[in-house]
């Protein structure tokens, strides 16, 4: 098979932060506008200027804008309490 097999994302109904850099090399705007075109219920999204693929797990800043944040989204919809 050339091509990954079609995948509907309009059928997910999972709340979802979408954390994206136009730096991103394995994401990009083609890929990124489509999943905001297409994905229902992204309840948070956020730009990360100058972040390729890999910083958003590792970068020494990624505390700082990503971290903190995906913590508080995942607080808000699912409790840990």
């Amino acid at each position: 098979q050339t091509t990954p097999p079609e995948y509907n994302i309009r059928a997910v109904k999972t709340p979802t932060a979408i954390f994206w850099s136009s730096d991103d090399w394995l994401a990009d705007a083609t890929d990124v506008s489509y999943i905001f075109d297409n994905l229902p219920n992204i309840v948070y999204e956020k730009y990360v200027p100058d972040y390729n693929h890999l910083d958003f797990v590792w970068a020494i800043s990624a505390n700082k804008f990503v971290y903190s944040d995906l913590l508080n989204v995942m607080q808000k919809y699912y409790p840990f309490n």
